[in-house]
Formats: C-alpha cells, structure tokens, sequence
C-alpha cells in the first residue's frame, strides 16, 4: 500500500528568513500586541536581535540549549526570537512546574544558558557554569516601544534584510530548534528534540493552507511548553499578521476568554478540545459570539463535536474548524478541515490527511503495512520526525527507526497510536495501544506518575489507575502506605509533580488486590468506586459552619466529593478549569445580594480563593449567608 503521504516535500526558508522576509517587507506592521502595547515588526527584530548577541556572547550556538522560564507577556515571542537567532535551541521552563522538575530538565538537557526573569527562578538548581540571564535587565520587554523603534531606525540592519546579522553559527535544517519535555512511562521526563527542518515544513505548510488573510489577529493561547506555541507565532509572522498576548487569568477563564477574542478581534486561535468546548458553552450560555474569528484549530485530543460546538460555529458564519493531529515526537503530522455547514459535521471527526513533506502509515504488530481500512498503529515519516529523545539513545531508536519505503537514511516514528486510513485517504485516530492517555488536553505516562507514588517514603507498593470522575478522565492511585494520611501523600506528589499528573485521590489499602496470576488487578481497581473526601471531619480543621459550609455544598455538587472542610482546594478536590466555570455559574446564582459585583466573579477569583473559607471571606458573606444559597448546593 502507498503511504498516505502524498503532499509536496514543505522544504523552504527557514523559519527565520520567513520572519526577516516579512521585517523587509512591512516593518512598521504590528508584529504583537500586549496589554495594548504595540511592537511592531521592526522593533522586534531589533530588540531580539540585541538579545542574541548577549546570549551569543554567553555561548549561545549550534545545538545548545538555553532555558528560558518567562511570564505570559511579550518577553515570550522576544526570546524565543532571539535565542534562534543566536542559532541555539530553546527549552520552556513552565513557571507553573515544580522548581525540582523544572531543575531536572535544565540538567536533563545539559543548557549552557538560562534566559529568565529573576523571580521566576530563585527556587531553581542551577547546574554550575550554566549562565543565568536576567532578561528584564537587558529591557526586551513591551514597555520601551519607542526607543526600541529608533534604535531601529538608527541601524536599518533588520529592515534591509540582515536580521538575524550574527556572525557565527546559524543553524541549519538539521540543527536544534526547542527541546520539550513530555511525560516518560519510566517515571522519568523525556525531552523531544526538534530540528528546523520540521519547523520550516510545519509553517511553510501552516501559512499556504490558512484561510486568514495577510495581518491576521492570532491570539497566542498555547503555553511556551506545549509545541503548538511554535505554530501560533511563527504561522502569524510568516503571514505578516499580529501576535496577540493573553494574560495568563483570561487565558484559563472561559468567559473572560469569549469577551477577549470579542474585544480584540481576534481571527484564529489554537484551542485543545477541552478548551474549545468549554468556549463553546459559555457563548451559548452568554448569547455572546466571537464574530471576527475565521480560523479555530483544535489539536492534543479526540475532537468531538458538541451541540454546543454546532451552535458556535452556526453563530459564527465565517470561522471553520480544522482538526490536526501530531505527537510531541512530530509536532502536526495531519490536518482535517470541516465543511461551513456544522450540522454535517461527523461526532468524531478524522484527523485529516498529511501535510506537505509528511508520510504516513498504518503497521500490524509485526511493523507490516496494513491495506486500507485495517486498524493497526499510525508510523509518521519525513520532515516532520523530531531527532529524538535527548540522552536516551535506546529508547530513540526504539520509538524512531528506519523508514522502509524511504530515502536512504530516513526515519520513521511509531507513534503508538491506532488508526486506519480509510477511502478517501483521511486518517482515522482510534485510541493508544499502552497506558499513554491525554487528560484535559495535557499527555500523561501513568507510568510516571506511578513511579513518583512508589518513590515515596513508606510506600512499599502503589498503583495507578485512570478513573472517570464529573470531568471526565481522572488519575487515582491506590497504595500500600505506613502512612494512613492520604492528604499528606498527595501533599508529597504536588511537590514533585505538575498539577495535571497529582491523582485526584490516594486511597491507601492494607495490601492491593491480585488477580489470580498473581498480578495487580488493575481493571478492579479502575472499576473500584472512589469517593474524594475533603477534611471536614479532620479535628486540625476549625470549623466555622456559619460562615463557610454553604459554600461546601456547591464544591461537593461540582467535583462529587465528600466532606469538604473549610480549607479544602476546589481544585485538589479534582475540580478543574472547566468545572470551575459551572462552580462559578452557580456562586454567581446563588450568592447574596450584599457581595461583589457579580462580573468580578471569575475564575481568577477562583484561583487565588479556591477553598470554602477562601472564598466565603472574598464574598464578604456574613455570619450566616446559608439563606443565600438555595437549591442542591444547601448544605
């Protein structure tokens, strides 16, 4: 059978001469925008590339990595331009991470430099001889637009063309582009090393099949650490369109999100599913639409297509959805764009066909092509195929191996993925064949965050099972403990894990349960009916019913936990961003007349005030608001 790749070979510029190319030809365009800050194209170059010198003369080059740990502004697009243009490679370190994971993946990756703000990092290890950068102290921030705009003016190099005009090493295809970090099923991070080659391909592809035209809005909604951060900017500059800034509180709050990308006519936004459907829901319930919005693309997880989606893209005339598809080891591989009318739209929509300059296959278990219409696992082939995983020669040519129809030398990734091509050469995606899963758009190696479970003092043995819960996939783990404090050994894990990897539970056991081989009964387990239970009989916990338990009612109608106490985190409880919205929906409903005004009520308030007692003292309750809340939140 042929592969399903039968698209152009995507080779082109790179994806700094698209960014020059459009500095030469519109340099007083708006290249981002933040907090309504302008910075445009000219200015842009400019201040990256006085960035890259200074990292360039703190060895920045050719395959080195430099870390990079920035806020949400547009220090962001500033860095990430200036360290290519010092022709190294940058690796995000996510601010949101625990600083030892943070620290591991500085030294994982063996960075010569980090780029950061100065309290973004005090609680990091970092390895000796790795230079620190402060970046606010070389001022590439928003906030100097005009002198940056003279300085410009003043030595023309980025107009003309000569951006980046380092001498020393550029980089080439083959050479280093970022280095993302992914869960590992050994329990270890593993970071994926990405070339320019399939960056060049990615954007040279992005900007020939968008339906936005020259200087469109993209809102830049993607963290640093999540590859589709790459799309979203450089797709933007390549086109000559703007980069808009989100601030981290609107990004994670729906409602604020919709008012948003209404305020700043946005145009196309990068959206995980969990996201989208969650935007979806609050302009059906505000009766408010995102009108200037002509490209929506959702990618990370299975797409499937609500009522509430319908609605929104039946409110919105001229903005298509396009589903892609692509593993961190390839970034997007495949691209499926819906047809204008929703209500024709499949549930479950395929993932598309390859871009340019990528092919694909589907394998049996023996690494046999399988005719069309057979499910077997998706192999991914050409420009897109990362190099590898950094410093795990054995697991990289476990998972990337040899391309047997391809050009001498070419490589192939088993994605682990099953799906079948069907027809008319759209690619269907049918699930994982191992314990990998996506939960709220985030990759998850359960074997990780079982390794961080085991790794904990006086666990002999623990297990972890995926679970549904009200949103949907949820992590639980149960273990054998000396320590009966199932709080105290989720309190270890949130030290040493990201908050999407915690389990939403620990239940601790005398001893796991064995099938009758001998082995864990992990399907029992995941079929076990677990009940999250808060601190409300927990004696440390004051109680101060008057003021807070109302409040404890609408968190265990939302997340379906048990005995919620005063102190007890929404969020801890397994709520999240999108439960968090219907927690919201139901505050605002309920609460009394004498409190906040009711648009102050957002998910930010949410964040910052996440327990019964937190957020009964922001509302300003009185001793006894019980009256003010009716309903099956009553306590």
């Amino acid at each position: 059978m042929t592969p399903a790749g039968r698209a152009r070979d995507g080779a082109g510029d790179s994806v700094l001469a698209m960014f020059a190319r459009q500095v030469a030809l519109t340099p007083d365009a708006i290249a981002v925008e933040d907090r309504g800050v302008a910075i445009s194209y000219r200015a842009l170059a400019a201040r990256s590339a006085r960035l890259a010198a200074e990292l360039a003369s703190r060895g920045a080059s050719r395959n080195r990595v430099v870390g990079l740990c920035v806020d949400r502004s547009a220090r962001l697009p500033i860095a990430i331009l200036a360290i290519l243009a010092a022709g190294a490679a940058y690796l995000p370190l996510d601010p949101a991470y625990p600083a030892a994971r943070r620290s591991f993946m500085l030294t994982d990756s063996e960075a010569t430099v980090v780029l950061a703000q100065a309290d973004l990092i005090t609680d990091l290890d970092v390895p000796a001889g790795v230079h620190v950068i402060d970046i606010d102290s070389l001022r590439p921030d928003a906030d100097a637009d005009a002198d940056a705009d003279a300085d410009a003016d003043a030595d023309h190099g980025p107009v003309h063309g000569s951006w980046p005009s380092l001498e020393g090493d550029t980089a080439g295809p083959d050479d280093l582009v970022y280095v993302m970090y992914t869960s590992g099923s050994t329990g270890v991070p593993k970071g994926v090393a990405m070339p320019h080659r399939a960056m060049t391909t990615l954007i040279g592809w992005q900007v020939s099949a968008s339906r936005c035209g020259v200087a469109a809005r993209t809102v830049q909604f993607s963290a640093a650490s999540f590859d589709a951060s790459f799309q979203e900017m450089f797709s933007t500059w390549a086109a000559g369109g703007t980069l808009v800034m989100i601030p981290e509180p609107i990004r994670r709050d729906a409602g604020r999100l919709l008012g948003f990308l209404v305020e700043r006519r946005i145009e196309r936004i990068f959206l995980p599913f969990v996201a989208l459907q969650s935007l979806a829901q609050q302009a059906d319930r505000a009766k408010c639409y995102p009108l200037a919005l002509r490209v929506v693309i959702t990618a990370g997880e299975q797409l499937v297509v609500t009522p509430a989606l319908r609605a929104l893209f039946a409110r919105c005339h001229h903005a298509r959805l396009t589903n892609q598809y692509g593993p961190s080891e390839t970034h997007i591989v495949t691209s499926l764009a819906l047809g204008p009318d929703p209500t024709a739209w499949p549930e479950l929509p395929a993932i598309g066909v390859p871009i340019d300059g990528t092919r694909i296959t589907v394998v049996d278990e023996r690494g046999d092509v399988v005719t069309d219409g057979v499910t077997g696992e998706i192999v991914i082939a050409g420009n897109m195929v990362g190099r590898g995983y950094v410093g795990r020669p054995a697991l990289t040519a476990d998972r990337f191996r040899p391309e047997q129809a391809g050009p001498p030398g070419a490589r192939a990734y088993r994605s682990g993925d099953l799906g079948r091509i069907e027809p008319d050469g759209t690619i269907a995606w049918l699930g994982r064949r191992d314990h990998q899963l996506k939960i709220r758009g985030f990759r998850v190696e359960v074997g990780e965050v079982e390794a961080a479970v085991k790794s904990l003092p006086g666990v002999p043995d623990g297990v972890v099972v995926v679970t549904s819960g009200p949103d949907g996939k949820r992590l639980v783990a149960f273990v054998e403990s000396l320590d009966r404090s199932a709080r105290n050994l989720l309190e270890q894990l949130r030290r040493t894990l990201p908050d999407y990897l915690v389990p939403v539970a620990v239940v601790v056991l005398d001893r796991l349960p064995l099938t009758p081989s001998g082995k864990v009964d992990r399907l029992g387990l995941a079929t076990r009916p677990v009940v999250v239970t808060g601190s409300a009989g927990d004696s440390e916990v004051p109680v101060e019913e008057a003021a807070w338990a109302p409040l404890a009612g609408l968190w265990r109608e939302v997340t379906g936990a048990e005995g919620v106490g005063a102190h007890d985190s929404f969020f801890d409880l397994g709520g999240s961003s999108l439960s968090g919205m219907v927690l919201i929906e139901k505050l605002t409903a309920h609460r009394s007349s004498g409190a906040a005004a009711s648009d102050d009520l957002d998910l930010d308030v949410l964040l910052d005030h996440p327990t019964p007692a937190a957020m009964a003292a922001w509302l300003g309750w009185s001793d006894d608001p019980a009256a003010s809340i009716t309903g099956d939140g009553q306590s």
